[in-house]
């Protein structure tokens, strides 16, 4: 009897030491995925607060034919509820990317900031330019980032047809 009673009492202390380590696991994987959920959350809420919008006259787009190659200068927006990088951004002209070294952006009314409600001139400058005629109606698509907000960053975009004007 006092051996069976031994144990049977090892055999539970052994049980009671596996189920306290697998709920400490248990704990640590749950804090994990709740943390995973929070910054997800955190994410979404932050691509909800991010938007742009084009600015101006989608019938009237100046093309500047003076300079070689020709340039497009449009206006964006930050609708937004954070600061935009404006050098953080991507436009596409009838599907084909403009590169960096083609895009000049500027804060208007002056600063580095594209801050909330703040207007962001666009000046696009590149060879196939050359080939549009005043009242062309062409292809805009443009995505920008975010500043980082709490260690996070995010994007916004447009797209629309707009018509050039000389």
């Amino acid at each position: 009897m006092a051996d069976g009673g031994v144990s049977t009492y090892i055999m539970l202390i052994s049980a009671l030491l596996i189920s306290s380590s697998a709920s400490a696991v248990l704990i640590q994987e749950w804090s994990s995925a709740s943390r995973v959920v929070q910054q997800q959350q955190r994410g979404l809420q932050l691509s909800e607060e991010l938007s742009i919008d084009f600015a101006g006259d989608p019938m009237n787009v100046n093309i500047d034919r003076v300079p070689t190659p020709d340039e497009i200068t449009l206006y964006a927006l930050n609708t937004g509820e954070h600061p935009m990088d404006r050098t953080q951004i991507e436009i596409l002209i009838d599907g084909a990317i403009i590169p960096s070294s083609g895009v000049t952006t500027t804060v208007v009314g002056g600063g580095t900031d594209w801050n909330p409600d703040g207007l962001l001139s666009i000046v696009l400058s590149d060879t196939a330019f050359n080939t549009y005629s005043d009242n062309d109606d062409i292809s805009i698509f443009l995505t920008a980032m975010s500043e980082s907000v709490s260690g996070m960053t995010g994007g916004a975009s447009f797209g629309l047809e707009v018509r050039l004007n000389g």
